[in-house]
This record gives structure tokens, C-alpha cells and sequence, in this order.
């Protein structure tokens, strides 16, 4: 009996041992994990609308990881200074511009690309103006540096900014930042890969501003070289002195190479396809979330305007290009376009209230602004007139739109070529605003053509199941390289190879050295053996 007894005392005692772990391990995992978080600056000066965006998309993402953000922005054009770029980061500090700089910003004039055709070399001027910007930001800063004096205190451990931003390089220095991130909007920067040591051989990879793809003609490449070595070895940016005692020239292209990490707004899945380096790392497509762009709410008004009509398209050129200064011949034809397919709705982005050039057309309506993001996630929209600006190409690639890319200029004659390699867009030529037939053929194409629409749900499928997302890749490198700063192992040695090492032109010179030689020596003995057994033939005679 006592023997029973001991057993269930044991048995109760057991009981009670798992209970309270149990208990013990309940509370312990209640609590919130807490994970160390970094503080990062993200730098962005205020002077184009499609770089804010993805800057701002870096900084909330890092916001939403848990990281301290600060998001330091020089105005530089006004009208941007009052345009919400940001969600979730809220420490948000402008630096106001002095009258030189603000007349820079504001002399900023895209209405010509409407008339002159774009060339590589076209962009030099407005290259040099952002320049001339960036510049007065850090002349600005020498005067009174008290913002940075403030932003000494933070102790940031990365900042983050754009590499066309060369002014980032004195704050970053000033503040005494070691671990940088340049980064870039487009889908990359010849100069920002060459910095680093990464291969960018014109014979291959279009440049920036290029508009080609990657397959080339002879003349193509030679231009595509020529403007190559333009942009990085002609036409540099100023030298920045230190905005530290004794100031210093910055040697840019060495600072860079330093970086852990580069930021591209590209992605593997949707650009021509390349060489790269560990260090450089593909976010394309960070501002794009769809998930949250198929929940955005259309307001009634447009909700009506798409359920007029079982075809829906929209017209938009971007927030450079404005529609109300493109030329009356191009406007005309784009309306006798559209009156010849009432069987759809248009819906276009024009910046003016003066559009009686349009009157009583039906099926078309203006609007000086539009919920672009809305109007591609609703499954109502047929199709997308656009400029192909990188961030409207991402969007729509994302969501699965046919497109009519007509690129103007900058980055857009290349993404219009990279986008068209998945056949779900028509790509046309500026000056084809100004051909109806061209025009009308390919929105007739668009809305009709089954093919496209298919390619377009394609290459949106690939995007949305790719291994890692952007938002990912982001948030890990960023951390990583917060942690352990430069990483001297991933910077190339062939970064500091000369020109006739690297290509190997010393080791095919020496290799046709001795074949010549070997051809030459071997030339000699045989002539030689020749001359004896004459000789010794002429002797036997």
C-alpha cells in the first residue's frame, strides 16, 4: 500500500514539473525578440522624381525592419518638397537651398526632348547641370555645417545614397561614416561597376543612356563604345574637395570600391543579362509591392470610368515629360487614334486644363494626375501607353500589363529594348506620335492581340515567384554589410590591373614573340640543312 502510494506521489510530482516548464517556456516566449538594429542615413537630394522613389522605397524598407532611419534631403527643385515620398520612416531632415542653388533646380527644362532627337551624348548637358547641383549642396553645407554637426551625435553605421549624388562623399567623410552603399535607379551605372571592378565591356551591356540592347551591330558598338569612354573617362564629375581640415581632394573611384555593397534597381529576371561581382546586388522592383497595389481602392470616379467600357487604356509619359507640352501634330494624332477604337476607354495624363483640341470625344479623359499604381494592379485596364521610364517598366512588368513603350529619352530607349526581349510590348519611336498609321497599328495590336497579354502574364509570374525578393536582399545585405563594414575580400585585384595586363595584350605580345621566334629559328635551320646538303651535293659532283 505504501509502496502504491509513493508511485502516485511520484507520478503527481512529475506532473507538476511538466506543467511548470511548460509554463516557464510559455512566458519566456511571450515576450518580443529583440533584434539589434543598426542606424542608417539615407541620403537623397531632391531634384527627380523616379530617384526619390526608390530611395525613399530603401529607407521605409529598412524602417520596417526594425532599423533607425534617417532620411537626409537637400532641395534642390521646389516642387518636390512637399510631395510624400515616405510612409514609415519618419525622421525626415531638409536642408533648404540657397538662391544660386534654386535657380539650378529650376531652370530645368525636358520640354525639348519632345522635339530633338535623343542621342548618348544628348544627355551631357543635363549630366553637367546635376553636377553643377550636387556641387553647390556641398558649398552650401562648407558654410554651415551645422545640420552635419547634428548628425555627428547619431553615430551612423551605413549610409546609403546614389551614386550620381557625388556630394554624399564629403557628408559621409564629415560625419565620419566608414561603411557607404552607392546605389543607383537605373538599371546600372557604367561608372559605379568600373569603380568597383566590375566588367562592363561595351561590346556586350548597353550603357545608361544607350539605345541599343545587347545584341549589337558593328556601327552600334562602336557608338556604344565612343559613348562608354565619354562617360567615364571624358566627361568626369568635378573634384570634390573634403569639407575636413586640411580638404582634401575625394578620390571617388576609390571611395567606392570600398563600399561592401552597390545597389542596382535591376533585376536578373527582367534586364539583359550580364557579369557581376558579389558585391553588387540586384534590388529591382523594391518599390513595386503587389500585394498592396492589388488592394489600393480606385476612387468612384474612376471606378466608373473603367466599367464604361470592356477596353481600358492609359496614357502616361512620367512626371519629366509633361503630355500638355508635347507638339499639337502629336496630339492630334494621338486623338484620331483614339477615336478609332470607341470600343475602348483612354485615360490620359495631361497637365493642362486646355484640351478643347479634344472636344467631344467619349471615350477619352484627362487627368493632370492619375493613380497610376491602381490603374495597372485592376484587372479592368487592357494596356499602357508610356514613356518607359524604369519605374513605370517595373510596374507594369510586375503586373502583368501589355505596353506601347515610347521611349524619350535618358535610360528609357534602354529599357524599352530590355523590356521588349519578353515580347509582351510594342516599342515605338518618338517621332511615331507623329505617324498615324504606325500609332494606330500597334494600339490595334495591343487590344487585340492575344500574344501579348499572354508574355505579359508570363514574365509577371517569373517576377512575382523569383527566389529571393528584392525587399530581401536588401534588408539582408544592408545588415550584414552595417556589421562588418569594408570587406576588403570581395574588392577584385584585376580592379587595379593595368590596361595591358588585364586585357593580357604583355601575354599575346610575348606568345607572338616566341612564335615569331620559333617560326624564325626554324626558318634559319632548315634554310641552313638546305644550304649544306647543296653544298655537300656540289662536292659529291
Amino acid at each position: 500500500m505504501i509502496r502504491k502510494d509513493n508511485i502516485k506521489v511520484q507520478k503527481v510530482i512529475e506532473l507538476a514539473t511538466m506543467h511548470l516548464n511548460l509554463l516557464f517556456f510559455s512566458i519566456l516566449f511571450s515576450f518580443p525578440v529583440f533584434t539589434f538594429s543598426y542606424n542608417y542615413l539615407v541620403f537623397c537630394p531632391l531634384f527627380a522624381h523616379s530617384h526619390h522613389k526608390f530611395l525613399a522605397k530603401i529607407a521605409d524598407t529598412l524602417t520596417e525592419a526594425g532599423h533607425n532611419v534617417t532620411f537626409l534631403a537637400p532641395i534642390i527643385v521646389k516642387e518636390y518638397e512637399h510631395i510624400k515620398y515616405l510612409e514609415h520612416t519618419k525622421d525626415i531632415i531638409y536642408i533648404k537651398p540657397d538662391e544660386n542653388l534654386q535657380q539650378i533646380g529650376d531652370s530645368a527644362d525636358y520640354a525639348s526632348f519632345w522635339k530633338d532627337d535623343f542621342g548618348m551624348f544628348s544627355m551631357l548637358p543635363a549630366i553637367e547641370k546635376f553636377y553643377k547641383m550636387f556641387s553647390g549642396v556641398v558649398e552650401n553645407l562648407r558654410r554651415d555645417p551645422s545640420i552635419l554637426d547634428e548628425l555627428k551625435t547619431r553615430n551612423f553605421d551605413a549610409m546609403i545614397f546614389e551614386s550620381l549624388a557625388i556630394c554624399a562623399h564629403p557628408i559621409h567623410e564629415y560625419l565620419g561614416i566608414k561603411t557607404i552603399f552607392p546605389s543607383f535607379s537605373m538599371t546600372h551605372m557604367t561608372e559605379l561597376s568600373k569603380s568597383i571592378g566590375e566588367p562592363v565591356s561595351p561590346s556586350f551591356l548597353p550603357i545608361t543612356v544607350s539605345p541599343f540592347g545587347d545584341q549589337m551591330t558593328f556601327k552600334e558598338r562602336l557608338l556604344n563604345t565612343l559613348g562608354d569612354f565619354t562617360f567615364t573617362q571624358i566627361f568626369k564629375p568635378p573634384v570634390l574637395k573634403s569639407l575636413k581640415y586640411p580638404y582634401n581632394d575625394l578620390d571617388i573611384d576609390e571611395i567606392q570600391s570600398k563600399a561592401p555593397f552597390v545597389f542596382f534597381n535591376s533585376n536578373p529576371f527582367l534586364d539583359f543579362p550580364r557579369p557581376t561581382l558579389t558585391k553588387t546586388i540586384a534590388i529591382g522592383g523594391i518599390s513595386v509591392n503587389v500585394t498592396q497595389m492589388r488592394l489600393e481602392k480606385l476612387s468612384s470616379e474612376y471606378d466608373q470610368i473603367l466599367s464604361l467600357r470592356k477596353k481600358n487604356v492609359l496614357i502616361s509619359f512620367g512626371s519629366m515629360l509633361r503630355s500638355c507640352e508635347m507638339p499639337d501634330e502629336y496630339k492630334n494624332i494621338i486623338i484620331r487614334v483614339v477615336e478609332q477604337h470607341p470600343e475602348a476607354t483612354f485615360i490620359w495624363k495631361y497637365e493642362s486644363d486646355d484640351v478643347d483640341f479634344a472636344k467631344n470625344i467619349k471615350n477619352l479623359h484627362f487627368s493632370k494626375w492619375v493613380p497610376q499604381t491602381a490603374l495597372l494592379a485592376d484587372p479592368r485596364l487592357s494596356a499602357f501607353i508610356t514613356h518607359a521610364g524604369l519605374g513605370s517598366v517595373n510596374e507594369l512588368s510586375y503586373l502583368g500589363k501589355p505596353a506601347i513603350l515610347i521611349p524619350i529619352f535618358a535610360d528609357q530607349l534602354r529599357n524599352a529594348k530590355m523590356l521588349a526581349r519578353h515580347n509582351g510590348s510594342i516599342t515605338l519611336e518618338r517621332r511615331d506620335l507623329g505617324n498615324f498609321e504606325r500609332l494606330e497599328k500597334a494600339v490595334d495590336s495591343i487590344l487585340n492581340d492575344e500574344s501579348y497579354q499572354i508574355y505579359a502574364n508570363r514574365l509577371a509570374h517569373q517576377l512575382e515567384s523569383q527566389p529571393f525578393s528584392p525587399h530581401d536582399l536588401l534588408v539582408k545585405y544592408a545588415e550584414y554589410g552595417a556589421k562588418f563594414g569594408e570587406l576588403p575580400s570581395l574588392d577584385p585585384y584585376y580592379r587595379k590591373m593595368s590596361f595591358f595586363s588585364f586585357y593580357m595584350i604583355d601575354i599575346f605580345l610575348f606568345l607572338l614573340f616566341v612564335l615569331i621566334s620559333t617560326v624564325s629559328v626554324l626558318t634559319f635551320s632548315i634554310v641552313m640543312i638546305f644550304r649544306k646538303i647543296s653544298v655537300m651535293k656540289q662536292k659529291i659532283n
